[in-house]
């Protein structure tokens, strides 16, 4: 139990004295930098505003750009690139969401190998050659993904709440798109997409590790100089409210339903974003110990698990309440799960569940800042989301100064029961 208490500390300490450079490269690139000494480590991440929702109508259009990235330059194979970061012992990965496209690298900060990393890295970043071979690949392997998605309760359940909450706004497709709308990609897409969205001024670098602050200015110098400078991408519009109640049943061959309940929510910026985010983890996204789970799994058995959370975009994401339950007991989980977050919003908090979530949400963020890994994401959500610079430093003061009449004003202020989206996907016969 000391050894515990210790390690807490000293994790406290390490999250207190985390120090955050922040500065633009003359081409206009983000960068956010922490120093963190002890492992020969740097971690780079490439946060570009490129992601699916700047698909317009082709779907999976930056989900294929992303995932070509890698793949070949103009003097590098997809081989070569591979066995170069290999022999390096350097890793290289690509990610597309919806929000953001990701390019990472983990290298070693030994000179010789740091130099051969980034070089190799802005090769592959600022000299990409989209080939016809690679693109025809990552389709089949797309058209099987979608494929599987349409055998999997879970991922229908998923995409129709995302069409739902987020109708007709840029968040609504699938980010790996449809089979008819990656099919109609070309290479020229691929390219355009590229130019305009792989740009300087539409990057935030994020860089963690054992470097100088003078050495992260000339490697995020040396990257955003290879890149055209072109411009930030505009900013989607809010997704709007819904403006009435929507209950759909998705019919689907399987022994359990898919329960999901919610509507649209807030993004970090909102006003009532700390006490959502205290009260959420409360009442259901704290596992096994939330209030959902103990109505839900404990008291009644209805499911393994009960969760709820609130997706954080650039735009307002949105909240959600999700189970799997027997065909039989869907409704009865529907109207467990709608008595319980009405008790929850309506009647006084207990004083113990309270600071209980107070503490679980402050002593897990002096873990969840204390490896290289998780400061870069949290550099990557502070500069991609535009969040203020004492993010971190401020978390856990917020949220230890929020009292129960905050967290239950602000879902006064959310959630109205008459604009709910009720979604059910199963076997109801």
């Amino acid at each position: 139990m000391k050894l515990f208490i210790v390690l807490m500390l000293l994790m406290s300490s390490t999250q207190a004295q985390l120090e955050i450079s922040q500065w633009q490269t003359p081409e206009g690139a983000k960068v956010l930098f922490t120093q963190a000494q002890g492992l020969p480590m740097l971690d780079i991440q490439l946060n570009f505003d490129a992601a699916s929702s700047r698909d317009g109508e082709q779907f999976g259009l930056a989900t294929l750009t992303n995932t070509l990235i890698g793949t070949a330059t103009k003097t590098l194979s997809e081989e070569q690139i591979i066995n170069q970061f290999e022999s390096l012992g350097s890793e290289f990965s690509t990610t597309s969401l919806k929000d953001m496209a990701i390019v990472s690298m983990r290298t070693l900060t030994r000179d010789s190998i740091l130099k051969q990393s980034l070089s190799i890295f802005k090769e592959v970043i600022t000299n990409v050659d989209f080939q016809q071979g690679y693109l025809s690949r990552e389709k089949r392997q797309i058209y099987q993904a979608i494929e599987a998605s349409k055998q999997n309760p879970a991922s229908v359940a998923r995409l129709k709440f995302d069409q739902l909450v987020f109708a007709d706004h840029a968040y609504s497709h699938a980010k790996i798109g449809t089979k008819d709308t990656v099919k109609a990609i070309q290479l020229d897409d691929l390219k355009r997409f590229y130019h305009q969205y792989y740009v300087a001024k539409n990057l935030t670098i994020a860089l963690v590790g054992d470097i100088s602050k003078t050495q992260a200015q000339q490697i995020a110098r040396q990257i955003s100089h290879g890149l055209n400078i072109g411009e930030k991408a505009q900013t989607n519009p809010m997704i709007s409210p819904l403006k009435q109640a929507q209950e759909v049943h998705v019919e689907f061959p399987s022994e359990q339903t898919h329960l999901l309940i919610g509507q649209t929510g807030v993004n970090r910026t909102h006003s009532d974003y700390y006490a959502l985010y205290l009260g959420n983890h409360i009442f259901g996204g704290s596992g096994l110990s939330s209030i959902l789970s103990e109505e839900v799994r404990e008291q009644r058995g209805l499911a393994y698990s009960a969760v709820s959370y609130f997706t954080k975009m650039k735009s307002n994401g949105f909240f959600l309440i999700k189970l799997q339950t027997k065909n039989s007991q869907t409704q009865q989980a529907k109207q467990l799960l709608l008595n319980t977050l009405e008790n929850f919003i309506e009647k006084p908090i207990d004083p113990q569940l309270l600071q209980d979530g107070k503490d679980n949400i402050t002593g897990g963020f002096s873990l969840e800042t204390s490896s290289n890994a998780n400061i870069l994401t949290y550099l990557s959500i502070i500069g991609f989301y535009e969040l203020p610079g004492d993010f971190l430093s401020s978390f856990t003061k917020k949220i230890d100064a929020i009292s129960d009449k905050e967290v239950q004003s602000a879902f006064r202020r959310l959630i109205d029961f008459n604009k709910l989206i009720i979604l059910s996907v199963g076997d109801s016969k």
